[in-house]
């Protein structure tokens, strides 16, 4: 499982931190928030469809 070399950024959707994250050669991401500690797991289903799971603790 290695990563890509191209770097991710989004918007945490749970308290709006700017994060950084890369994503593996299956095309997942996962990443934990510096502010809130919430868990983002994404992945992309097809060219039009993003699967964004979050959890918070």
């Amino acid at each position: 499982m290695g990563l890509n070399i191209n770097p991710v950024q989004l918007y945490c959707p749970n308290c709006g931190c700017k994060l950084t994250g890369f994503r593996r050669d299956d095309g997942a991401l996962k990443i934990q928030c510096t502010r809130c500690k919430a868990n983002i797991f994404s992945k992309q289903k097809s060219k039009r469809e993003i699967n964004l799971k979050i959890s918070s603790n």
